[in-house]
């Protein structure tokens, strides 16, 4: 049994093949049409609606919807009870006007399933890595997908590619998803001026580009595990701190401003504080001594063109100069420019070393597909485990930064202290 109605923009019937219309209004065809709703092909449920225009007493938008429980194709079905109905009453399809009437006149000449514009849109979608079984696994996942189209035509060529691919799929051709009488569609074709072919939608893109970042995580993490733990056949593994050098030194790694830290190396900050007194402390004690002498008198002021307090002074502002000198010298190389990525040996050392290559390409592909909270995190779960630390480099400039002060107060008081022991002890002597 079938049934075949004819409804205004309005939701106003116009006709029922099943007999004398009712007056009332149907606020889901209004909803649908203020949606911009095309047309709604639903192969299970035996339903098509389509928008056609015709004229009567003037061109009038209408809404065509046709449901059976045979085996009947929907889509010739609707088309051909339009034009008989148009025929008995003397009106006229308005065909070739453009706009979604073009989705309703490429689907009634037959051209929308013509083999080569088919094929254009599987053309399409290969070119976009999208294969028919990624469609059906975002169906399975989603619920649906939106597919962008750059015009009605291509639109009616992607419903034609669906339904003959993906049977029982049921396919919405609209301008906007947000109408619940269409929320049961597996496939939203949606026409855009922003693409010029058959593309995914924004919700099918986020949902590829998710996919795509979860592949290239799984094969981060599988690289990485290779590379630590080969010994099923004897060999050693890769030492965690090999690995965290060569991905230290990878352009994924220094682009996102990323820092891989071996177990075995000190903290930014230690480091910066050992170079600082190496260099701060041996000079801010002797003019600290120095300051100290002139101070007991060793040199007698009678020997002298300044008195002892002058010369006392003197040196300790020697010392502060060259404290001053010191910290100025290790701020500027170090914490502005950093430790180079390359002072523990060339890139090529790693080249030999197979596992190692893969997880860097494995790192590069994730980077191109990842966001950089994403890269960060993969490489913290997998070398965290083993002592390898990831953080950013502006925070090993903070700890360098901090580590230079440190060095520098450290030097500064260590002089202090031996310049008032010199002053006590001239003290207690004098």
């Amino acid at each position: 049994m079938s049934r075949f109605r004819l409804y205004g923009s309005g939701g106003r019937p116009v006709y029922d093949s099943a007999g004398e219309p009712a007056e009332r209004r149907l606020e889901q065809i209004k909803r649908e049409f203020n949606a911009g709703v095309a047309l709604f092909y639903d192969p299970d449920a035996g339903l098509v609606r389509a928008q056609v225009k015709i004229h009567r007493h003037s061109p009038e938008q209408f809404v065509a919807t046709y449901q059976t429980d045979g085996e009947e194709d929907l889509l010739s079905s609707v088309t051909d009870r339009v034009r008989r109905l148009a025929e008995r009453r003397g009106w006229t399809i308005q065909h070739g006007i453009g706009g979604n009437q073009a989705l309703y006149d490429t689907i009634d000449d037959g051209s929308a399933f013509d083999p080569e514009s088919v094929a254009a849109v599987e053309r399409e979608l290969s070119a976009g890595s999208i294969a028919p079984e990624t469609i059906r696994e975002a169906v399975t996942e989603r619920g649906a997908v939106d597919l962008y189209v750059p015009n009605y035509e291509a639109a009616a060529a992607t419903l034609a590619y669906v339904r003959e691919a993906f049977e029982g799929y049921a396919v919405a051709v609209t301008e906007s998803t947000d109408v619940d009488t269409i929320a049961g569609a597996d496939v939203f074709v949606r026409p855009s001026r922003d693409v010029d072919r058959v593309a995914p939608g924004p919700e099918f893109a986020a949902w590829l580009d998710s996919r795509q970042t979860e592949t290239a995580l799984d094969a981060f993490e599988r690289a990485v595990d290779a590379a630590l733990s080969r010994d099923e056949d004897g060999s050693s593994p890769t030492a965690p701190d090999a690995l965290a050098d060569a991905l230290d030194r990878s352009a994924p790694v220094s682009d996102l401003g990323l820092r891989i830290v071996p177990s075995d190396e000190p903290s930014a900050g230690r480091r910066e504080r050992r170079r600082t007194l190496r260099y701060g402390l041996p000079g801010a004690l002797l003019a600290a001594a120095v300051a100290g002498a002139f101070w007991i008198g060793v040199v007698p002021d009678s020997a002298a063109a300044l008195t002892r307090g002058q010369l006392s002074i003197g040196a300790l502002v020697v010392g502060a100069l060259w404290l001053g000198s010191v910290f100025a010298i290790r701020v500027r190389r170090d914490v502005r420019a950093g430790p180079p990525r390359t002072e523990r040996g060339p890139q090529s050392r790693f080249e030999a070393d197979d596992d190692i290559g893969r997880a860097l390409d494995a790192l590069g592909r994730l980077a191109d597909v990842a966001d950089e909270e994403a890269v960060s995190e993969a490489l913290t779960d997998a070398l965290g485990p083993h002592g390898v630390e990831v953080c950013r480099e502006s925070e090993r400039r903070r700890q360098r930064y901090r580590g230079v002060i440190v060095g520098v107060a450290a030097s500064a008081g260590a002089a202090v202290l031996v310049f008032a022991v010199a002053v006590l002890a001239a003290s207690v002597l004098g």
